[in-house]
């Protein structure tokens, strides 16, 4: 007769829990740093295509105005949630010079589908992930705010609760768009 405790380690030895640990540890590890970019580092420019096939460059395109960047895909539920958010933040501030961008990353959904049954007006741009692996960008949704000079002023902890980072969005855009030169 095998004991208790020699049994279980028999079990766990020859199941495949080791390596479902190992793999939520890994995909733990990921999520909790979302970016390479830093604070107050000047993102670098790029150039990506709108739905209508039209390019848009980061830096002409946005020249001294704050920027919204949203890292998203289809299938990723944390973006689902706070991309409703974040529409509502973009709606109160459609009259200021702020920018948002959705720049769709590694997808296999249909974006432009998705942002128009639900409503959202972000500047969609497709095909990101260039733009993506050259902020470092780990896991979605990453979100980065950047000032009129081009430097990160807000990066979203993964795990913020939407409802936080719009509170968080609404304060510094306030501040940002009162004290436009």
């Amino acid at each position: 007769m095998i004991q208790p405790n020699r049994y279980a380690e028999l079990t766990m030895r020859n199941s495949t829990a080791p390596r479902r640990y190992a793999a939520t540890l890994t995909l733990l590890l990921l999520a909790t740093a979302t970016f390479a970019v830093t604070g107050h580092q000047t993102v670098p420019d790029w150039t990506l295509n709108s739905t209508t096939g039209e390019p848009v460059n980061f830096y002409t395109d946005s020249a001294g105005r704050p920027a919204v960047l949203l890292f998203w895909a289809t299938w990723c539920p944390y973006c689902r949630k706070l991309m409703s958010e974040l529409e509502a933040v973009r709606r109160e501030f459609a009259d200021t010079d702020v920018t948002f961008y959705a720049l769709n990353i590694w997808e296999d959904g249909d974006p432009i589908t998705y942002m128009r049954e639900h409503g959202y007006s972000f500047d969609l741009l497709l095909d990101a992930d260039p733009v993506a692996v050259n902020y470092g960008v780990k896991g979605t949704p990453s979100l980065l705010v950047v000032d009129r000079s081009r430097r990160v002023v807000y990066i979203r902890k993964s795990g913020t609760p939407p409802a936080r980072v719009a509170r968080d969005l609404r304060a510094m855009l306030a501040q940002a768009t009162s004290t436009a030169d």
